[in-house]
């Protein structure tokens, strides 16, 4: 598609040319539009449109002065002169600055679709010359480019020659990841480099070159200010479009030497690194990005943050708090983040998680189908972005609350009592199960009285120690018996068991 900018400082004409012309038939596109000269020099510097379509009569700039700039500033477009005048001397001084057409207000239809017909032939005959001569150029630059980056002692000679034809203020390394299903680089990659070959190097905008598993862009002048970035990242957008799931784009910072083009591809490099956690629409660069420094992590760290993890969202699927949940899963992934999990390190650590959360559940609960959800669990592995995992996350604790019934304030009692016959060796506090409820722990505790007729602390210790006894007759040792049943002090299970049953857990074993 040959890109077209269309400039008229009347908002109704603009979207009527817009609309009027059917121009991916033709074989174009309507980039952008600008209200005035000013804007539209700006915008043609960035964008560098095949075909610019202006007004005479504008505010400010006017369309003959806004020609006259770009031929002074050698940015070779097709242009098209719009005028509500029927005036020999703007007709002239256009033709002077080598116009392609001038065409009266109001437009006729036919008459642009033959100047379109005209310049889309005359296009691509350029375009094919461009291509020939670009193409010979690009191998070899491309090949310079790759030595210099992967420091060939070889081209050092060739590099510097190829610096001298290569007059930029600065120089700025861009890296785009293309993201596949599986990690497998595709022939895909080939028709995205093409694409971009045809955006950059045929637009005088860059050089193009493969550095696996990356395509790279040496950006002429840098990446420059927000909406130049802004720019760049949809031009890099539509050439992945169709081609790729994702990608990731991340650039290096702006060099003034050619020898420091290394330090802006390094810098980039890095940033590739931590792909895992950079936002899917933007361009990272080195100011934007948030990903702090990889930290080495004990395993005696991560134990204990997975089971501090593995309670306190298990008792918030139980009691039925979908936020809380999804407040702890936030919680531990900004912590692991912080502390520089790596992508892998960070999707193990919830598939542990969540797999332990599971067969809590198996034990307690028929109504999780274990099965299905360990699928689902095993789903995080595929997940590519940080943002796009949370949310898979949220996905799976939104399907157990679900599953697990009505939440209902009028139910909450019940599901409270529920939760300590099956979760009795966990570690319950009424503080926590308040927080979990949302309600006061005082206030929790009076409902909780009035329904049983002991206090939160009582009722537990009653059910821990009729379990304690069905344990006991079982064979379990004292020490195992007190560790399941949720005490971990086992003199103080046994202060516990001789209150409720007026004798020790031995003496009670031996009788039975």
């Amino acid at each position: 598609m040959y890109r077209v900018l269309l400039v008229d400082d009347e908002p109704t004409i603009r979207e009527g040319l817009r609309t009027l012309i059917p121009w991916e038939e033709m074989g174009f596109r309507v980039i952008d539009t600008a209200a005035n000269g000013h804007e539209a020099l700006q915008k043609c510097r960035i964008l560098l449109p095949d075909l610019l379509i202006a007004d005479i009569r504008m505010p400010g700039m006017n369309g003959l002065e806004l020609v006259n700039n770009l031929r002074k500033l050698e940015l070779n477009m097709h242009i098209l002169i719009l005028s509500g005048y029927a005036d020999f001397e703007y007709a002239k001084q256009a033709i002077a600055l080598r116009i392609d057409g001038y065409l009266l207000k109001p437009v006729d239809e036919d008459e642009l679709i033959s100047y379109l017909n005209k310049l889309r032939e005359q296009l691509t005959h350029d375009s094919a010359k461009k291509r020939a001569r670009a193409d010979e150029r690009e191998t070899g630059m491309e090949r310079v480019i790759q030595s210099l980056l992967t420091e060939d002692e070889k081209l050092t000679i060739a590099s510097s020659a190829d610096e001298d034809s290569l007059h930029w203020e600065t120089y700025e390394v861009v890296l785009i990841k293309p993201i596949t299903r599986n990690e497998v680089v595709t022939a895909n990659q080939t028709i995205i480099k093409h694409k971009l070959e045809a955006l950059f190097d045929q637009r005088e905008r860059g050089i193009v070159f493969a550095m696996e598993p990356c395509i790279g862009i040496l950006l002429k002048n840098g990446v420059g200010d927000d909406w130049n970035r802004r720019i760049l990242y949809k031009d890099i957008s539509e050439a992945c479009l169709g081609q790729v799931l994702d990608f990731t784009a991340v650039s290096g910072g702006a060099v003034h030497t050619w020898a420091d083009i290394i330090l802006s591809y390094r810098q980039a490099l890095n940033l590739m690194k931590n792909k895992f956690y950079h936002k899917s629409d933007v361009l990272i660069s080195v100011d934007s990005n948030s990903t702090p420094q990889q930290v080495t992590i004990s395993e005696s760290c991560n134990e204990s943050l997975l089971l501090e993890a593995i309670d306190s969202i298990y008792l918030a699927l139980e009691v039925g708090n979908l936020e809380a949940v999804q407040q702890l899963i936030m919680e531990m992934a900004e912590r692991m983040h912080s502390d520089g999990f790596t992508e892998e390190e960070f999707k193990n650590m919830f598939t542990q998680l969540f797999s332990s959360v599971l067969d809590k559940f198996s034990r307690n609960r028929s109504e999780i189908q274990s099965l299905e959800y360990r699928s689902r669990i095993m789903d995080i592995h595929k997940e590519q972005r940080y943002n796009l995992l949370l949310e898979r996350l949220n996905s799976i604790a939104k399907s157990i609350v679900d599953s697990l019934g009505d939440t209902g304030n009028d139910k909450q009692i019940k599901r409270m009592i529920d939760l300590i016959h099956r979760n009795y060796g966990e570690n319950l506090k009424l503080e926590k199960l308040a927080e979990l409820f949302n309600y006061n722990s005082a206030y929790l505790g009076k409902l909780f009285k009035q329904a049983t007729g002991d206090h939160f602390n009582t009722y537990l210790d009653k059910v821990r120690i009729e379990q304690a006894k069905l344990l006991l007759e079982q064979g379990y040792k004292v020490y195992q018996v007190a560790e399941k049943v949720g005490y971990a002090n086992v003199d103080y299970f046994h202060a516990k068991f001789r209150k409720y049953v007026d004798t020790s857990p031995s003496s009670y074993k031996k009788k039975e």
